[in-house]
Order: C-alpha cells, then sequence, then structure tokens
C-alpha cells in the first residue's frame, strides 16, 4: 500500500464512525488496534461505548494528525513495510474496516498483525463483496469492470474478494472465524429475487455491499 494510491482521496474518505460495524466488537474489548484508522471516528466511538483503550495505526500522516487527537496513540506505517512498535500479544481486538482489500499481500500482513493479538482475543473485519449484483451485472453485460471513486471498485483496491474468499484469508492467517454478516443491504432486481427464491438463497451473498466477518485467535 502506498501513499501515491490515495493521491486522488480527500479528507472524508478517511472519516466515518461505522456505526454498523459496533455491533460487531465485544463488548468487553479493552485494548484495541485499529489498523487504517483514518481520522479516528470509529476508535472514538469505541473508546465512548466500551470505555477502550485504542491504539490506530494510519498511512496518511494528515488523516493520524486528526487521529491523535481522539486515540490514545496513533502510529503512522505502512503495515506491509513498516514494523510496529507494539508488544505481541497485548490487544484484545484487532479492527480491519475496509483496509485489506487496499494491500497487496493482505494474507501476510493480517498473519503478522496475529502477532499483536492475545490468545482467544477478536479480530473484526468489513471487506468489500465483489459478487454484489451491481458488480457482476455490468461486468455480465454491457462487459465492464470500471474502476469509480469509492465502493466496491474503489480505484484503489488491489484486492477483490467474495464471502467465501475473505473467510479464506481470515482463516489462512490462522484466526477461527465465528461470525459472518452481509452489511448494506441493497435490493435485488425482479429476475434476482426470482433467481434466489428458486435456488432457496443461493444468490442471497449478492445483495450485500460489505462482509462483517468476527474471528477469534485461537
Amino acid at each position: 500500500m502506498t501513499t501515491q494510491s490515495y493521491s486522488s482521496k480527500t479528507a472524508p474518505y478517511f472519516a466515518g464512525i461505522r456505526p454498523e460495524m459496533l455491533a460487531f466488537v465485544p463488548a468487553q474489548a479493552k485494548r484495541v488496534l485499529e489498523i487504517g484508522c483514518g481520522s479516528g471516528e470509529f476508535g472514538a466511538a469505541l473508546k465512548q461505548e466500551f470505555g477502550a483503550e485504542v491504539t490506530g495505526v494510519e498511512l496518511f500522516p494528515e488523516a493520524a494528525e486528526t487521529a491523535r487527537t481522539r486515540l490514545d496513540r496513533v502510529i503512522v506505517a505502512d503495515v506491509e513495510r513498516d514494523a510496529l512498535d507494539l508488544p505481541p500479544g497485548h490487544f484484545d481486538c484487532l479492527v480491519c474496516n475496509d483496509v485489506l482489500e487496499h494491500l497487496v499481500d493482505p494474507w501476510t500482513v493480517l498473519r503478522n498483525l496475529r502477532s499483536y493479538v492475545q490468545e482467544n482475543g477478536t479480530l473484526v473485519v468489513s471487506i468489500p463483496n465483489v459478487r454484489h449484483h451491481k458488480v457482476v451485472r455490468h461486468l455480465v453485460w454491457p462487459g465492464e469492470w470500471r474502476y469509480e471513486k469509492s465502493g466496491v471498485l474503489d480505484r484503489t483496491h488491489l484486492r477483490f474478494f467474495t464471502r467465501k474468499t475473505a473467510c479464506e484469508m481470515v482463516e489462512s492467517a490462522g484466526f477461527r472465524i465465528e461470525r459472518v454478516e452481509g452489511i448494506n443491504r441493497s435490493s435485488f432486481p425482479v429476475w434476482l429475487r426470482l433467481a434466489n427464491w428458486i435456488t432457496r438463497g443461493g444468490f442471497e451473498d449478492m445483495r450485500y455491499l460489505q462482509f462483517a466477518i468476527v474471528a477469534r485467535n485461537d
């Protein structure tokens, strides 16, 4: 992940509380490591809701500077290149909200980050769903895969995942998955509602822009 890939991003891109993801963080989490903390809104919400101590890692110095006013500690670093000055096994929760898809090798990064999570600690991940029905429809007809300013096909995304392959990545890093849920649900067109009914939910995963994954460090 490089700063150059974000050259077109503005401040709002790094902001956002992500209230839909708060419910996936264990209420008992007291030491949280958030990768890609942006301006710190999500971590600040964790501090307010759970009284957690939150350490953020952020690539962009400008966003990190704002995050420092909200979080307990913020490290400016590229998680693919820089060593993190953090104690092993210190955190009871690791949060990666829409960050893994921006990495060249998220599989290795996630394995490395696991070392900072205590035994029986929790991993919380939010990741875009490339099998979303709008992405698939445009790929089939008119045969387009067009990058956009934001969303599933954000032009800064380097890796793309379905529900299945996102879970495989988490498991390959040594975590045991406990919960997977689609978030940011969208409506199906009539033909896809019919196909989903005929297959008894075979296309249900295509409703969601993202998936939330909760896993345990066993």
